[in-house]
C-alpha cells in the first residue's frame, strides 16, 4: 500500500480516489502497518516483549473488525473479500487472545 495505493483501491473496484486519500492510504495502511509489523517480529522473539505484542495484534484486529462491523450497518453488507477479511480478524483476535492466557507475565 505504501508504494502503489492506486492497486489496494483497484482491488476492491475502487476506481475514484483523490491526492488525500492516497496519502492517507500510504500513511494508515502502508506506513503503519510497515512499522507495527516490525514491532511484532521484535516482539516475537523477545520473551519480554512476547505477551505485548500479542495482545498488540488482538487490539489492532479488534479495531479492524469493529470498524468494519460499523460499517455494515451504516453502509451495508461488502463484498465478499472483505467478509473474508473480517473472518480473518476476527481468528487472528481470538488466536492471539488465547494465546495470551497461555503467556506467562
Amino acid at each position: 500500500v505504501v508504494l502503489s495505493p492506486e492497486t489496494s483501491l483497484a482491488y476492491l473496484k475502487i476506481a475514484s480516489y483523490s491526492t488525500n486519500a492516497l496519502s492517507d492510504l500510504r500513511g494508515s495502511h502502508g506506513g503503519l502497518n510497515i512499522v507495527l509489523g516490525l514491532f511484532l517480529l521484535y516482539a516475537a522473539g523477545s520473551h519480554r516483549w512476547h505477551r505485548t505484542g500479542l495482545l498488540s495484534v488482538a487490539l489492532v484486529n479488534i479495531g479492524y473488525f469493529s470498524g468494519r462491523l460499523i460499517a455494515v450497518g451504516a453502509e451495508g453488507m461488502p463484498s465478499a473479500v472483505l467478509i473474508a477479511v473480517m473472518l480473518l480478524e476476527l481468528g487472528l483476535l481470538t488466536a492471539a487472545l488465547v494465546l495470551v492466557g497461555k503467556t506467562p507475565e
